[in-house]
């Protein structure tokens, strides 16, 4: 196999691992962004659960004020324990409006951070990319420099015959040094 077929071969070889290491970049920040949407909507579930039990517990809690108050001859609906059942009712409420509002901050962290991690494995594989096609550049450059091999039918000392032979560039033979 001539040199010029294995340089071939290798650049073909560098650009096939290149493109398979940016392909593998990019996806691991596409698999970032899809865990960080999950647990996103992991957290929104775990809130509308939160509220469906604080609910059930006020719920609860207010047949429970209504049941003692009627046990003690006090009408639900006025004096004190209908002030108790509003108080209730309003810390309920914003125990909700909080927990909504947290929830909300952290799904948006976690988006934002699949966003970002999606960014950075894409520029990442855009810059493994460059780095692999700038060392093949480099390669190529080294092989066809004269005394490098690049000549076909040059040796790796750099002449086409003999020991202590150079290349000349300007003539089509070799000189004795």
């Amino acid at each position: 196999m001539g040199q010029a077929a294995m340089i071939g071969g290798g650049m073909g070889l560098m650009s096939y691992v290149a493109a398979g290491e940016y392909s593998a970049t990019k996806g691991a920040g596409e698999v970032q962004q899809i865990e960080s949407e999950t647990a996103a909507k992991m957290e929104e579930l775990g809130a509308t659960q939160r509220e469906g039990d604080r609910k059930a517990r006020l719920a609860e809690a207010l047949a429970s004020q209504v049941a003692g108050s009627g046990a003690s001859g006090i009408s639900a609906f006025e004096g004190s324990p209908l002030t108790i059942l509003n108080a209730d009712i309003e810390a309920e409420h914003r125990a909700t409006q909080r927990d909504k509002f947290q929830t909300s901050l952290k799904a948006e962290s976690y988006r934002t951070r699949g966003k970002m991690a999606k960014k950075m494995a894409k520029k990442q594989a855009k810059l493994g990319l460059l780095s692999s096609i700038a060392g093949m550049g480099m390669q190529a450059g080294m092989a066809m420099k004269p005394g490098a091999g690049g000549r076909p039918g040059a040796n790796p000392t750099g002449g086409t015959g003999g020991v202590g032979s150079t290349y000349n560039p300007y003539s089509q033979s070799s000189m004795v040094a």
